[in-house]
């Protein structure tokens, strides 16, 4: 095993970036604009980073981690484009986003662009588990889409349901981070297993402490409306904490439609922001958070143990 400092974090951080504008460089001119545009939003680089810093777990180390992690990278980009297309949204970290500002056909072509780009940049490794988990991993983020599309405005949805949605919204891509960043790099079978379940856990609670935030964060942080997530009509772990304890905001949500008045949702939101479900939802995320520094505890690489709980104590006191 090897260990590496941040600052040779950072420079293979640099790199994964110039694979990233290579893959998205294109000689259609919408399209390339599209991409940079998306490529310079303020993304935090969240799986190239477990990627890296699951690396560092391995016996040696490849080129082969830089692409996996611009593959990962790619293919979250397009579901962020996708996701946009789905809810109508108009804003993404406060900016506006491809479809409003090109238009929904842009939108969807450049996602399905990113998305071949993607099996572009992993045709360059030779490992057909590489080849055979990041095929699936697409598969798995296309079919998170699809539920969270089906779920809009179900009421009768269950807590099962949310955590199915996203564990392959979000929990997926940040596990197949630390499990290919970790076999890329030749870590034995039980570490690369330890790795996995690791991503898996902070995978999920990093979403519920987003869908945290939709509430208790301001529009200026979010980069979009309080209570975005409710007025799109996706029921998360705050909200459906709520319905199981209330039988009168339940029969709210059961009467929510998509065009709703802007105060009904006004009034759900703020029923949410002042009730203890935030809480309630907040020791999900941290039994989540517990379950992975357990594993974290039972790895070797002190450099690599250190960063991946420095990052839990990061999600742990997330506030934006």
């Amino acid at each position: 095993m090897y260990d590496k400092t941040k600052i040779h974090i950072n420079k293979e951080v640099k790199e994964i970036e110039k694979q990233l504008n290579s893959y998205i460089n294109s000689d259609q001119n919408t399209i390339n604009e599209a991409c940079q545009y998306l490529l310079t939003s303020g993304g935090k680089r969240i799986r190239p980073l477990f990627t890296l810093i699951a690396s560092q777990f391995g016996e040696h180390y490849s080129r082969d981690v830089i692409t996996v992690a611009t593959t990962l990278e790619l293919i979250h980009m397009a579901s962020l484009v996708h996701d946009d297309v789905i809810d109508k949204s108009d804003k993404r970290r406060g900016k506006p986003t491809i479809a409003k500002k090109w238009d929904v056909q842009t939108a969807v072509i450049t996602g399905n662009y990113l998305l071949s780009q993607s099996l572009n940049a992993v045709s360059q490794i030779e490992h057909p588990k590489l080849h055979e988990q990041l095929a699936n991993g697409i598969i798995e983020v296309c079919r998170g889409e699809l539920f969270q599309f089906e779920d809009q405005f179900v009421s009768n949805q269950s807590i099962t349901n949310y955590l199915r949605r996203i564990k392959c919204k979000t929990a997926l891509l940040i596990s197949l981070s630390t499990e290919l960043g970790a076999y890329a790099a030749r870590a034995d079978d039980e570490t690369v297993k330890k790795l996995t379940k690791i991503g898996y856990y902070i995978g999920m609670s990093y979403q519920i402490v987003d869908d945290i935030l939709d509430f208790t964060s301001t529009e200026k942080k979010l980069g979009k409306p309080v209570g975005s997530d409710l007025r799109n009509g996706h029921l998360t772990l705050p909200v459906l904490l709520r319905m199981k304890n209330s039988k009168d905001f339940k029969a709210s949500i059961n009467e929510l439609q998509p065009d709703s008045p802007s105060e009904v949702f006004d009034g759900l939101v703020q029923e949410i922001i002042k009730s203890p479900e935030l809480q309630k939802s907040k020791e999900v995320s941290n039994h989540y958070l517990q379950k992975a520094e357990n594993l974290i505890d039972t790895l070797n690489n002190e450099s690599g143990k250190k960063m991946l709980l420095e990052i839990i104590v990061k999600i742990r006191d997330r506030n934006h």
